[in-house]
């Protein structure tokens, strides 16, 4: 079916109130449906994060995506092309931050992945990345390091938190955040590029 008719159809099922639907951006118009009496209750923000979420946690099990794990050159080649596993965060504290997702390494490494499209006030993210810092080498609860993607401007922030919150020289290799994520469409880029810890 041509995309036009297929929009045209999602268009009147909806205006008849057998779908739901939200646009996402609004540059390019993207759209979500969903059963009408099933409604997503949720902020499209909301809904916008968990869909990049979930594409972006397909892409870092794709052996195709290698350099997403090539963290600061410390992970061996081969870690990173062979098979890895996707689960979602369960903290052994419950004061712990719980992350968008634990990205699970053949050597058994857990990877805290944490997908952020808009700012955080300076004491939320303070907190947060605290809470993922303490899990670094933890004996109760370890994870190998904290992979953060971003757009731009937030990967920036966050990369200045992570500095000036001291955790940078707590653990030197501990972080990486990625632009994955354009600034204004919120569409996922076809080449990251990673954001540096500044000195």
């Amino acid at each position: 079916m041509p995309k036009q008719n297929l929009s045209r159809r999602l268009s009147l099922l909806q205006k008849s109130g057998y779908l739901g639907g939200e646009t996402l951006h609004r540059g390019n118009n993207r759209r979500v449906y969903w059963v009408a009496g099933k409604h997503y209750p949720v902020a499209r923000s909301t809904l916008a994060h968990d869909l990049i979420a979930a594409h972006l946690s397909i892409n870092l099990l794709s052996a195709g995506n290698a350099p997403l794990l090539t963290h600061n050159q410390n992970v061996p080649g081969n870690v990173a092309t062979d098979r890895r596993t996707w689960t979602q965060d369960a903290p052994a504290s419950t004061s712990s931050h719980c992350a968008d997702g634990l990205l699970w390494q053949p050597n058994n490494a857990a990877v805290i992945v944490e997908v952020e499209l808009s700012p955080k006030t300076s004491n939320r993210l303070a907190t947060i990345l605290r809470s993922h810092a303490d899990r670094i080498g933890a004996t109760n609860d370890p994870a190998s390091h904290v992979l953060y993607l971003t757009t731009r401007s937030v990967g920036q922030l966050i990369a200045r938190a992570w500095r000036s919150n001291g955790h940078a020289a707590d653990h030197p290799a501990g972080m990486q955040i990625i632009h994955a994520v354009d600034d204004t469409t919120l569409d996922i880029l076809p080449n990251f590029a990673t954001i540096p810890i500044p000195a």
